[in-house]
């Protein structure tokens, strides 16, 4: 006996075709399961509206845990009030780093104020984690690259030290191609990015490795450029509040030929400001080299990182995605604001 696709919703012809009534991989869809070869699907043809008679399955679907697509967040949205935290930058930045080293920070309690309250991705985060790790077999801790080139989200519950409530955050992780790509294509920017729009918190990550070399000079042309490029085609806006972190601030610290002021914070607000709410600027140091620097831990500035999530509104009003109506399950679905 064979086991076969099968779907819980009606006139989905997965079971014949393979197809799946959503559009989306069979793994993905939360209607889908496996069957047994002898289970059917019965229809009373004699009904003008047939009812669908499906066979207990001995089969028990059980919550994956893995990163969830845009289209799959109703899941975690319709149970709680979520912010969303978009997360952008260039290739090899340390946006996936970042998501991985606040899981980890967690797990070994290093943060004073703030305890881990529960993820509905935790295998997700546990596989951007995985290379970091000695089960992994590498010799350095190390950050899978993201290949996806649509937005890929994690789910995390974090509460204070000092009271009881939880609030639930989801953060996203794309590649580093998409943001450049965005940077020179107004069609990607809108296409891509449009999601940020309805971001709580936008962080645009600099690489810090890449100041601290021969690139600095590209590296904040082609941030400056991205940032215009998102006004340009109303991604940011002026209400926009936006969250620049230097990343990798352990190659950065002891430059004699670095000032953070006035090689790139002075020049980005003289160019933006005026354009947007506010631009914040931070030091962080997800993973530090241990050769670099003694005195900068793992997960430097993060934990101010999580405290600014903390401090904000989780939602200032409801948010529909998208913004055209469906009849399809998965293109129905909202980020519930707070009541």
């Amino acid at each position: 006996m064979s086991d076969v696709r099968a779907c819980v919703q009606a006139g989905c012809n997965v079971r014949e075709d393979g197809s799946c009534l959503e559009g989306l991989e069979h793994l993905e869809c939360p209607h889908f399961y496996w069957s047994e070869d002898d289970e059917e699907i019965e229809q009373d043809i004699d009904s003008e509206t047939p009812s669908v008679v499906v066979k207990n399955s001995n089969k028990i679907n059980v919550f994956e845990g893995a990163e969830l697509s845009v289209g799959e967040i109703s899941s975690i949205t319709h149970k709680y009030s979520c912010g969303l935290i978009v997360i952008l930058g260039d290739l090899g930045c340390g946006k996936t780093t970042l998501l991985a080293t606040i899981f980890d920070l967690f797990q070994i309690g290093y943060l004073k104020n703030y305890l881990f309250a529960g993820s509905m991705t935790q295998k997700g985060f546990e596989l951007r984690c995985h290379l970091s790790r000695m089960l992994s077999g590498g010799t350095k801790p190390e950050t899978e690259r993201t290949k996806t080139r649509e937005f890929k989200i994690l789910h995390i519950g974090i509460k204070s030290v000092e009271h009881s409530f939880v609030k639930h955050f989801l953060l996203s992780d794309i590649s580093g191609e998409t943001i450049q790509e965005a940077r020179n294509s107004s069609s990607t920017m809108k296409e891509q990015l449009s999601i940020v729009k309805l971001a709580n918190h936008i962080i645009y990550i600099i690489d810090g490795e890449k100041l601290a070399g021969s690139l600095r000079a590209s590296t904040i042309m082609d941030s400056e450029l991205f940032i215009q490029s998102a006004l340009d085609n109303n991604i940011f806006t002026r209400e926009t509040i936006l969250n620049i972190l230097i990343s990798k601030w352990d190659m950065l610290e002891n430059s004699t030929s670095f000032n953070l002021e006035s090689v790139l914070i002075n020049k980005i607000k003289n160019r933006f400001e005026s354009n947007l709410n506010a631009i914040n600027f931070k030091k962080i140091a997800s993973r530090p080299a241990q050769e670099n620097s003694s005195n900068i831990d793992l997960g430097f500035g993060v934990e101010e990182l999580i405290n600014d999530f903390m401090i904000r509104p989780t939602m200032q009003k409801k948010l529909n995605l998208p913004m055209e109506k469906s009849d399809r399950f998965i293109e129905n679905y909202k980020i519930r604001g707070n009541e």
